[in-house]
């Protein structure tokens, strides 16, 4: 992509030098031009991220909660602050549902691996076999007060919800 943009403002460049010696002989004349054209597409990107994580907003998601776009919607996955414990909730989708979660060096590492039964039909070319999987990593920073010694998680209808507990003081 680095090497597209920078063929893109060679050609621009060398047509800007050609026009400019061929009108007063300064092949430089044009580059501020050039330059504030960029510099306003950039400003038209930064309002539309801003108007999208608006709407986020507006959808009852904070700044602060990571967040994973797939194509199937949006995993809210931040962690939450219970008072008396920590707690992560996860879509994971339903089927078979095989999960990880480990805590190290302050660190708390979910994984999720599913798998969707398999399908036989016949067809004139015999039994066809289908099955779907998909799998999911998600690493948090644990706060300064969660017990990373205790930890449980459970998965009903679809949802995998982490508890961590605090350290009591």
């Amino acid at each position: 992509m680095k090497k597209i943009i920078l063929f893109v403002l060679a050609l621009l460049s060398f047509g800007v030098a050609q026009n400019a010696t061929t009108t007063n002989g300064d092949p430089f004349s044009q580059m501020d031009k050039i330059f504030q054209m960029q510099l306003k597409q950039m400003e038209q990107m930064q309002k539309q991220m801003d108007a999208m994580f608006n709407e986020f907003s507006k959808m009852g998601f904070k700044n602060t909660t990571p967040m994973v776009m797939s194509s199937g919607g949006i995993i809210s996955s931040g962690i939450e602050d219970k008072k008396d414990h920590y707690e992560v909730v996860i879509n994971v989708g339903k089927g078979d549902i095989k999960a990880d979660v480990k805590a190290k060096d302050n660190i708390l590492t979910i994984k999720v691996e599913q798998s969707n039964e398999v399908k036989e039909t016949n067809s004139s070319f015999g039994v066809v076999k289908s099955f779907s999987s998909s799998s999911y990593m998600q690493s948090f920073t644990l706060p300064k007060d969660a017990d990373s010694n205790k930890i449980d998680y459970s998965i009903k209808d679809g949802k995998m919800v982490v508890k961590i507990g605090k350290i009591k003081e």
